[in-house]
């Protein structure tokens, strides 16, 4: 019979779980073998914006930068030569096969200097003029090493970012510890760094408080140990899914084990005070099997339901959010199978006897006051409703913010390098606008001067710091040459064109101008501090009219096609689709999630007015977000699904209640809500309790993503208590409380046999 199935085999569950955890923990170890944080690969191949920087780096070379420099790095600083030599050393190696393929190319200002001095036949004082903003500073002295990297991932780029800073760095005979390092390679290491960092130090520490408060809550050192056990169980079945299916982690997929043992703790708090009670009414022997027969089903709704909120993230285009929605998924439906299997299992081999004597009536003076708050529905609905409309006014004013340096501790020295950059050299982030030319051989002094013309406009726009074209390496008696509709010199003509012919090699070479078989690309490279969305469709909006203009004031044929593209366009490309996706994806979980709640309560209306307290946290957290201006990153936006889940879950186990009382005779909606608050508030504030202090913990670390998910998920955790405790007990005492009714009603008073039948 099945009311004997965890006495007869908690024993073999026990013992294939055992075998299992070492290849587990072995595969989630190497999960994070294979890491990539870089910002630039979150957008897919099939993205607009994606197709043209892969054509930008096809055409002109890697983009990925480190720069380093050091106080009193200034031009003809001898230091600075042996940094770019032995950096050409160790490309040297890397041709021969001796080295690893880490660095593409390397420059410095006072090597960028020397060229535009000789190829436009300029004075050194001229040419460092011409770089003010791109690689010298305003003082015109202070500059930096340009060290290009090939696409790498994580742990390749941490090594390259190492070499340089120690080796490079000896070569060169500067103190590593003065050296000053930014670009978007340097941001990528550093990300990685803190979210290891974290996920280290902060994830355990937040599993340390969640097994203490789970000890204290559920009082007993042994139950809180078996519920803590489970869950990290289920937390490292995760990371090993991860290694198994060849996925990357990435600062979204490191929060998904995080996930998973929330989501465990959830089901398993529930499932263990279904056990207490049936210990304590027939016996510890077959309370397991009994447990599971009473909470398999408003467990498995919670599931589908967190599993569908979560798998809605797969809407997103940005690629660390659909990974985390899929792998959130899979470890969520893994949760619960592990959950209600080996916790049974365990309660029956090892239960906790003091909880068993004392049943499942504990934190009577909590469940007395939620009880209370019944009297005053109406105030509760109203105050509630009322809250959710306010804040629900400020979703419109949400605004995301995915800028890498931006999830960086403000106090760190990443930071303070990176402004130390923007006030001594120039900013690292890089705007290129790409003037697409047909036939790449004529015309060429008309291409020089409307290049020449552009970036002098665009080098008045607001944030615009310094430029770089082919215009920057050119002699000034080649410059500002066009046909005007003047009296037309075919002569003066051919001679120009002929001339920048032969200075084409120079200007390929310094990545300015690129030829293809039918087209060439000019551009311009503009050195942007602080750049945000509206100041990027700005820019846009300035590189189309500039070109625009300056062809109509040349009189020059337009180039056949304008773009902008670099690595700060991709990152505004990936904010602006963050926020879409974040409303996609909440719109399709709750749709799904309410057609699942109709199916579990036979009714429409019901499903519907269900999910009431479950919006209520969202809502009212993003709502508030949007009113104080508070940017949403990347970690803060998958709060929702994970809250809602969990949410979810404590509304289907105290609806489960609530229907099976009312088939107890003489019912009525206040006792049949008294009756589900008996049940399930104390699980409920037990599992707010351990997830909540637990988040708080992630909300103290200096990483900002985990760090904003940590805060959110606290708050919305919090706000699921008045949802799930308040809220929807008033709905339920009111006129919307007759919906709830009919359907799985089954007699409080059932023994065990009945009980086990149902599975």
């Amino acid at each position: 019979m099945l009311i004997d199935f965890f006495p007869r085999n908690a024993g073999r569950i026990l013992l294939v779980c055992l075998s299992l955890l070492p290849f587990l923990g072995w595969a989630a170890w190497h999960a994070y073998d294979r890491r990539d944080n870089s910002v630039l690969g979150w957008l897919p191949e099939r993205s607009p914006v994606t197709q043209a920087y892969r054509e930008f780096l096809r055409d002109f070379g890697p983009d990925e930068t480190i720069l380093v420099s050091w106080e009193g790095c200034a031009l003809d600083d001898p230091r600075l030569a042996r940094l770019a030599a032995a950096v050409e050393s160790r490309i040297a190696a890397t041709d021969d096969g001796a080295a690893p393929r880490w660095f593409a190319s390397v420059t410095t200002g006072t090597r960028l200097r020397d060229r535009i001095a000789e190829a436009a036949g300029i004075d050194a004082a001229t040419a460092t003029s011409r770089l003010q903003g791109v690689l010298v500073g305003s003082d015109q002295r202070t500059t930096c090493c340009v060290i290009t990297l090939y696409p790498l991932d994580d742990p390749a780029r941490r090594e390259a970012f190492a070499w340089v800073q120690t080796a490079a760095a000896a070569a060169a005979d500067v103190i590593p510890t003065s050296l000053r390092l930014t670009g978007d390679a340097v941001i990528g290491v550093a990300i990685d760094m803190e979210n290891e960092r974290t996920a280290g130090t902060w994830s355990n520490l937040a599993m340390g408080v969640a097994l203490l408060v789970a000890c204290l809550s559920l009082g007993s050192l042994r139950l809180g140990v078996m519920v803590i056990a489970v869950a990290g169980i289920c937390s490292i079945s995760t990371e090993a899914v991860v290694w198994l299916t060849g996925g990357t982690m990435n600062m979204l997929v490191s929060l998904v084990p995080v996930v998973t043992f929330v989501l465990a703790i959830s089901a398993a708090v529930h499932l263990a005070a279904y056990w207490a009670e049936e210990a304590a009414r027939g016996g510890m022997h077959t309370a397991p099997t009994a447990a599971v027969a009473i909470g398999w089903q408003p467990g498995f709704v919670a599931t589908l339901t967190t599993v569908l909120g979560l798998a809605s993230l797969c809407v997103s285009q940005v690629r660390p959010v659909w990974q985390f929605g899929l792998y959130g998924a899979l470890g969520a439906g893994m949760a619960y199978c592990v959950v209600f299997t080996l916790l049974p299992a365990l309660l029956q081999l090892f239960p906790p006897r003091r909880i068993a004597d004392r049943g499942a009536e504990q934190w009577p003076r909590f469940t007395a006051a939620v009880r209370r708050l019944v009297s005053w529905h109406r105030l509760s609905t109203l105050a509630c409703l009322s809250a959710m409309v306010l804040a629900a006014a400020g979703l419109s004013r949400i605004r995301t913010e995915v800028r890498p340096a931006r999830f960086l501790p403000p106090q760190s020295q990443w930071i303070a390098d990176l402004e130390w950059f923007n006030e001594r050299v120039a900013p690292f982030q890089t705007v290129d606008a790409v003037l697409t030319f047909n036939a790449p051989h004529t015309r060429l002094g008309d291409r020089a001067a409307l290049i020449q013309e552009v970036q002098t406009r665009l080098g008045l726009l607001d944030g615009v710091e310094g430029s770089l074209s082919a215009a920057t390496f050119l002699p000034d008696d080649l410059l500002g040459f066009a046909d005007r509709g003047q009296v037309r010199s075919v002569i003066r003509r051919g001679v120009i064109d002929g001339r920048l012919r032969r200075s084409m090699a120079t200007l390929t070479e310094s990545g300015m101008v690129a030829d293809t078989r039918d087209r060439q690309l000019w551009r311009i490279s503009l050195q942007v501090a602080h750049f945000t969305a509206a100041r990027q469709q700005a820019v846009e909006g300035a590189v189309r009219e500039a070109v625009a203009a300056a062809a109509e004031s040349l009189d020059v044929p337009p180039p056949a096609a304008v773009i902008c593209t670099g690595g700060v366009p991709l990152v505004i490309a990936a904010q602006r689709e963050l926020l879409d996706a974040l409303l996609e994806s909440f719109a399709l979980a709750f749709a799904t999630i309410v057609a699942v709640l109709a199916v579990f309560l036979r009714s429409a209306t019901a499903g519907l007015l269900a999910m009431i307290p479950n919006i209520l946290p969202p809502l009212c957290v993003f709502g508030l977000l949007g009113w104080l201006g508070w940017p949403l990153d990347v970690g803060g936006m998958m709060t929702a699904s994970v809250a809602l889940g969990i949410s979810v879950d404590d509304t289907a186990h105290l609806l489960t209640w609530f229907k099976r009382a009312g088939g107890q005779p003489g019912a009525t909606s206040r006792t049949r809500i008294d009756a589900a608050l008996a049940r399930s508030a104390a699980p409920i504030l037990r599992t707010s309790l351990i997830l909540g202090l637990a988040f708080v913990v992630f909300a103290l670390c200096d990483f900002a993503p985990i760090a904003q998910f940590g805060a959110l998920l606290a708050s919305l955790l919090a706000l699921a208590l008045v949802g799930d405790l308040v809220l929807l007990p008033a709905l339920l005492a009111g006129p919307a409380g007759r919906l709830f009714g009919g359907g799985m009603q089954q007699n409080h008073a059932a023994d065990d046999q009945q009980r086990a039948s149902q599975l």
